[in-house]
């Protein structure tokens, strides 16, 4: 048999589950961010269970689910997160609790096959269904295999999580495997100490670089790093403790005892390795107070842009350009004899308001030979389809802060600026509140510009009904700091929605 179908069943068993995940599921718009929606949850079950964290039932997966939608800045609502939740658990309907099942092909047997396996399965030690109490859920081990696979590749774990994975290898007895990740954690701290050694050559040659690079701007977090540090020596501690015990409860077992001095000095090699690094990163962090207290001049904030400095050295020179045109864009204006504008035609529609009693206004062609007569009329459907994701966080959430469209994908972020009444209206829920009676009203008795545009959402998106009767008005938060959005200074208040008291 040619050597590319050796091992091939075990291979297809192995990503199957990857492939199956959150297929079949119906979740409207969310459906390309699916996958990576439920990998984020089962990371935080089992990050949970190795912390011995009980919190693992439905419900907090529900809340994992919802946390996850938040955190990538993407919208759900409660029957599209009930989905995503059931869809982890079981196959199909609620009642039935059916595993997954996926095709195959077994080269020995020369036949297609079907594997049977769930992502989560009932954690026997934390639950108690004889007391009445929910089924608390682990990862299966097709579950954790595909954690092992995506750490492998994206080095997902951190030096703390590499510890407490160990420690609960050696709590369920598992020697051989608990020595096999602490190659992984000794692996892990060799990295991170090699790009600190890196680092402080760049550092010593160019103290600029703390500029540029912020990540590693860490003077100032000084206390919770080293806080950090000795909660990562405690666990060494612990991991010790527990061997220890482990061996003197094994003492006649030879093989055990074998494993166990293997994994003993392992871990004596990862405490050496991680005290060393501790040491250099601290190292790196009074150098860099060192720097900055012994040259002030190269940390202050300049007021004007160097095209030298910020364009050439600190991009051009340093990250370089994928195309030519790009160096083009930057450096015509510099030569040009030939302006592409005088003002920005948008900021002069800004300041006009255009009364369609008034008369059209008539704009004469820059050749002057005829008048030609243009209307600025508002394009609605730009505004509602801007303003749908802001009513349908709404409905969500009940609150919602321009920061939070800010956060929102770049080309939801473009229909705020494709008509200049979308922003406007933004500042007029800042008014009085406003108690939403528009859905059995005609359009013409509408005046207030706030129910115009509930009156055109409700037409357009059936869901903003719910609106009708609900109180919407803004908060504002005296000590919050006006942020800057795409050049604009705003004023951070939130636009809330209270529902009418029955």
């Amino acid at each position: 048999m040619n050597e590319s179908w050796e091992g091939f069943a075990q291979r297809m068993q192995r990503l199957n589950p990857l492939f199956e995940l959150g297929r079949g599921m119906e979740v409207g718009e969310l459906k390309p961010h699916l996958q990576t929606i439920l990998m984020q949850v089962l990371l935080t079950i089992f990050y949970r269970e190795l912390n011995d964290d009980d919190q693992r039932r439905k419900s907090d997966i529900k809340y994992m689910v919802e946390d996850a939608v938040k955190q990538m800045k993407l919208l759900a609502d409660e029957k599209q997160i009930e989905r995503i939740t059931t869809g982890l658990l079981y196959q199909g309907k609620e009642e039935l609790s059916k595993p997954f099942e996926a095709l195959y092909y077994d080269e020995i047997r020369q036949s297609w096959e079907t594997q049977v396996f769930r992502y989560v399965e009932m954690d026997e030690l934390y639950t108690n269904l004889e007391f009445g109490g929910s089924i608390c859920y682990k990862l299966t081990d097709v579950a954790q295999e595909m954690i092992f696979m995506s750490r492998e590749m994206a080095e997902e774990f951190s030096i703390t999580i590499e510890q407490l994975y160990s420690m609960q290898l050696i709590k369920n007895g598992n020697f051989r495997k608990a020595t096999r990740n602490l190659d992984h954690l000794i692996s892990r701290v060799n990295r991170l100490m090699a790009n600190e050694f890196t680092f402080q050559k760049e550092m010593i040659n160019n103290p600029k670089i703390l500029l540029i690079e912020e990540e590693w701007q860490r003077a100032d977090n000084r206390v919770e790093i080293e806080k950090q540090f000795e909660e990562e020596k405690n666990h060494f501690r612990t991991i010790t403790s527990m061997l220890e015990k482990t061996k003197r409860r094994n003492e006649e077992d030879d093989s055990i005892q074998k494993e166990l001095i293997l994994l003993q000095e392992k871990i004596g090699h990862s405490r050496q390795l991680h005290d060393r690094f501790a040491k250099l990163v601290i190292q790196n962090i009074s150098y860099e107070m060192k720097l900055k207290a012994e040259n002030p001049s190269l940390f202050w904030e300049n007021s004007l842009v160097s095209f030298r400095e910020h364009y050439y050295e600190n991009w051009l020179m340093k990250e370089g350009v994928r195309r030519f045109s790009t160096v083009e864009r930057v450096l015509s204006p510099l030569f040009s004899p030939k302006n592409e504008f005088i003002l920005p035609l948008d900021w002069i529609w800004g300041e006009q308001e255009f009364d369609e009693k008034q008369g059209p206004d008539l704009i004469v062609d820059e050749e002057g030979d005829e008048d030609k007569t243009q209307v600025r009329v508002t394009d609605w459907d730009s505004v509602i389809k801007a303003w749908s994701y802001v009513f349908q966080y709404l409905q969500t959430y009940g609150s919602f802060s321009l920061t939070n469209l800010a956060d929102l994908p770049l080309e939801v972020q473009d229909l705020w600026f494709e008509e200049s009444e979308t922003i406007d209206l933004w500042m007029m829920f800042d008014k009085k509140p406003l108690k939403v009676q528009v859905l059995y009203r005609k359009e013409e008795t509408l005046s207030d510009e706030r129910e115009i545009l509930l009156y055109k959402l409700m037409n357009e998106y059936p869901q903003f009904e719910i609106f009708e009767g609900a109180k919407i008005f803004t908060e504002f938060d005296p000590q919050a700091e006006p942020f800057t959005w795409h050049r604009m200074k705003i004023t951070p208040f939130k636009i809330c929605v209270q529902e009418e008291k029955g």
